[in-house]
């Protein structure tokens, strides 16, 4: 940046879009027309050298416990573009709720979108709002990795199905409680590989991106050889539709081809084994990175079952060194989830995903000796105008010296 023109140079689009980001940030809240007798935004004059740590850089939303509109999630889109996120995966069932068409098993979103946490009415994405969605997160060069959960958290799908239903779960019913590990697919029944095939083939056409996202946590229910069977079957499925897999770290448990990828939410010795037969690691352990655990015990939203996660303990710690003896080389980036349990809307979205995402999204570009408390939570502090400008409810802790006008 010299003192009247400003050069951005960049190898792809992608790193030219979020330059943009870049001076978007810099450009002050406020213009400074005392100068001028126009509005002057004045930014320091500079050389900016920059590259993101990890090429996965994420924030999960789940749509399934609540259902959120596709303007709710677009504007969640934006917030994390203009924080160079490039990935937002999405939730698409669970036991509450299914919310995506697919055309050959229509009753997935007949019957099992009617339903979410609480009793509302649900809701699901027609296959156009979903492209929709694709498309407008791809302008804005974030990729969307779509997830169906199973062969746990599968009480929509087989409420929906009845011949899906393991017999070892609980009989499928409308379920608006928060309960999990219930439900179950039957793994020994070839039909529901027929199903699933259906179901990833017409996800994976609508998703340019590469990965697939199939769950697999908490199917308490499943013995662990049927477990075993089912993610190893669904995972050649996934590979016959061109995606690379991805699932929660139970998946490890599986004979698994080392193109998958694991995310790392529970169990540190499922990240090891996998990493160690060449799988990639996203780093998203629930304690330090679950957006939907409370900020403290008078938080409005979320749950503690991981603890709390006020915004300087969601920042203090290092995705890198979190998992010990996994090589920096394993992890390709870092994802704070947002469960939905709590929340039904984008003002309650907000509260919980602001200002921790921020601090995520450094976490995930910045290299470590950058990262520092006392530095960051000035800068934090002068997000508000950006902010208020995009209306996004963010919550005002107190650790933070918040500029307000």
């Amino acid at each position: 940046m010299k003192k009247d023109s400003i050069l951005l140079n960049a190898k792809t689009a992608a790193g030219a879009f979020r330059g943009v980001q870049t001076l978007r940030q810099l450009i002050p809240g406020k213009s400074n027309d005392t100068l001028t007798d126009h509005p002057l935004w004045v930014i320091p004059s500079g050389k900016i050298m920059d590259a993101p740590k990890y090429g996965y850089r994420s924030s999960m939303l789940d749509v399934a416990r609540h259902f959120f509109t596709v303007e709710e999630v677009k504007k969640y889109i934006d917030a994390l573009a203009y924080y160079k996120f490039n990935t937002l995966h999405l939730h698409l069932s669970d036991d509450q709720g299914w919310r995506i068409e697919i055309k050959s098993w229509p009753k997935l979103t007949e019957v099992g979108g009617a339903s979410e946490v609480g009793g509302g009415e649900g809701g699901f994405y027609t296959q156009e709002q979903y492209k929709d969605l694709v498309a407008y997160a791809a302008d804005r060069h974030i990729t969307i990795v779509p997830e169906i959960d199973m062969p746990g958290h599968t009480n929509s799908a087989s409420l929906s199905y009845p011949f899906l239903h393991y017999a070892g779960a609980e009989t499928p019913r409308v379920r608006t409680d928060m309960k999990v590990g219930y439900s179950s697919f039957d793994a020994k029944k070839d039909t529901v590989y027929s199903f699933l095939d259906d179901v990833i083939g017409e996800i994976a056409a609508m998703t340019p991106g590469p990965y697939f996202h199939i769950g697999g946590d908490e199917s308490h229910v499943t013995k662990k050889s049927d477990y075993i069977l089912f993610v190893e079957k669904v995972g050649k499925l996934v590979q016959k539709h061109n995606k690379r897999m991805i699932g929660w770290d139970e998946i490890a448990q599986a004979d698994i081809d080392p193109n998958s990828v694991i995310q790392l939410w529970n169990n540190v010795e499922n990240a090891i084994k996998a990493s160690e037969s060449g799988s990639k690691i996203i780093i998203s352990p629930a304690k330090k990175a679950y957006l939907d655990m409370k900020y403290d015990s008078i938080s409005e939203y979320g749950l503690h079952w991981a603890g709390y996660i006020p915004v300087d303990v969601g920042y203090k710690w290092d995705p890198e060194t979190y998992v010990e003896g996994l090589a920096k080389e394993n992890i390709l980036g870092i994802e704070a989830p947002l469960w939905s349990e709590t929340i039904s809307n984008s003002t309650e979205l907000e509260y919980l995903a602001f200002p921790r995402i921020i601090g995520y999204a450094e976490l995930g570009w910045s290299q470590s000796e950058y990262l520092d408390w006392d530095d960051y939570k000035e800068r934090l502090a002068a997000q508000v105008p950006y902010l208020e400008a995009m209306q996004i409810n963010y919550y005002p802790t107190k650790l933070v010296d918040w500029k307000k006008e």
